[in-house]
């Protein structure tokens, strides 16, 4: 593949050698996993970082071995790199296994890995080329990486506007497969600010594997623990960059040390990993974290999340993000800006869903997208530029978002006297989503409130309010 333009050629290379896998009864949400840890042994051949790896267990003695016995030596290269002198290297193949059973196969694989440009594929980063394999797997399929990833021009406009700087303490406390870690470790890297350190947790082991490796590739170093960010006390030292993405709609009874570290106890882990953040940011901290909509205008516990987030730091900024750029759900999402530099005079409120544009595999998000929204952020990382209202930004001070009872949910409200327009039809469709959830949180409150005094109807079906 002599004339490979791009590293998302390589990714897309890459990708179509899961047919060998799959012929091996590989599942789809597998792939990136096999793919992975050969594709390190040969990436960190043309990073020259071989010197983390034995030589018995590097890529020429995997790619040297005669087809018969490729996956002997290549189990045996696995159960000998999760425990080598490395660290970053043992955490990456602890308990790794091959789910390849015929050594032709994976005989073909290795081949084929060693048969791309990577000369060309370096000029362009190699680490680019892991994320982009990340974004396909995301992209093809719900039950591969899609649900640890957040797009990529949404990770970037979050990274160019709150600016980590050299030095800083930048946490991720759902690393997922680091894409958010990466941006800033190179964002900084780009500005000569010097290195950050780079933090997060990671539940499934599998993911955080993938993080190490993202970040290695990368040529960055960060911390990426396989731990339950909610049973962890807030982080030590106190980071002064947070960007998340925590997972959405999962919710189920806390455990005793999980309900311990909380402010308002609560069976939704999204509400509970907002309190992990802003209980992590450093004074004069800065954070974006991706949340589904509902936190914008719930009552209960989420109702007195955002009165903290108002009143006890300043929520300067919030981002309504379009519809359809999420690989594994279709939930609604915003982006809240938060400072911990005082309280909240007033918010701005930017809509990206302006216009009606819908996105998917057709029509994917670009970082043109979101320029005008950097743009009228501003250069101040902590949102003190001065700013100018537009058809897409408007403000509320504290005392009209009080008024209406702390609902944040007003991106696109703005524009509710043209909603009839024909060209805004999906707009007020939105707009109608939102006041449906808006009821569907209060029944559910009521059918709590109703339960907890033993008044709640023995007949409602199960999941009646689902």
């Amino acid at each position: 593949m002599a004339n490979m333009q791009d590293t998302s050629d390589v990714a897309r290379r890459l990708w179509s050698l899961c047919s060998v896998l799959r012929d091996e009864g590989v599942t789809y949400h597998e792939y990136l996993n096999e793919l992975s840890y050969l594709l390190f042994l040969k990436l960190a051949d043309e990073l020259k970082i071989e010197q983390l790896i034995p030589r018995e267990s590097r890529w020429q003695a995997l790619r040297s071995a005669p087809p018969s016995q490729a996956l002997s030596v290549y189990e045996n290269t696995l159960a000998s790199l999760s425990t080598t002198k490395s660290q970053i290297v043992r955490e990456i193949y602890t308990d790794s296994s091959t789910k390849v059973r015929n050594s032709a196969s994976l005989y073909k694989l290795i081949a084929e890995i060693d048969a791309i440009d990577w000369y060309r594929a370096r000029q362009n980063g190699l680490g680019d080329v892991y994320e982009g394999l990340i974004e396909k797997n995301a992209q093809e399929s719900r039950y591969g990486a899609g649900q640890y990833f957040t797009p990529r021009p949404v990770v970037d406009a979050l990274v160019k506007v709150l600016k980590p700087t050299g030095g800083e303490v930048v946490y991720d406390p759902a690393t997922g497969t680091a894409g958010f870690l990466v941006a800033a470790g190179l964002f900084a890297r780009s500005m000569g600010s010097g290195e950050l350190r780079l933090a997060g947790n990671e539940l499934v082991h599998d993911v955080q594997r993938m993080a190490l490796m993202n970040l290695l590739l990368h040529e960055l170093r960060g911390e990426i623990k396989n731990a339950d960010t909610l049973s962890q006390s807030p982080l030590k030292p106190a980071a002064d960059v947070i960007l998340t993405n925590p997972p959405f709609g999962l919710k189920g009874s806390l455990s005793a040390e999980q309900k311990k570290q909380l402010d308002f106890p609560t069976s939704s882990k999204q509400l509970a990993f907002i309190q992990h953040c802003y209980k992590s940011l450093a004074k004069h901290g800065r954070a974006a974290i991706v949340v589904p909509d509902n936190v914008l205008f719930e009552a209960g516990v989420a109702c007195s999340i955002r009165k903290v987030l108002l009143d006890k730091f300043r929520l300067h900024t919030v981002l309504s993000l379009p519809t359809g750029i999420f690989y594994a759900t279709g939930i609604r999402t915003s982006v809240l800006f938060v400072s911990n530099d005082g309280k909240s005079d007033g918010t701005w409120f930017y809509n990206l869903r302006n216009g009606g544009a819908t996105y998917g595999k057709r029509r994917q998000l670009t970082d043109r997208d979101l320029d005008d929204f950097v743009a009228a952020y501003g250069d101040d990382a902590n949102g003190r530029s001065s700013r100018q209202a537009s058809k897409y930004f408007h403000y509320l001070t504290r005392e009209e978002i009080a008024a209406d009872g702390e609902r944040l949910d007003k991106a696109e409200k703005f524009n509710s006297d043209s909603l009839t327009e024909p060209g805004n039809l999906l707009d007020l469709t939105n707009l109608l989503s939102s006041e449906l959830e808006t009821a569907k949180s209060a029944v559910e409150s009521l059918e709590r409130i109703l339960g907890a005094y033993g008044l709640a109807g023995a007949d409602t079906p199960q999941g009646a309010s689902e």
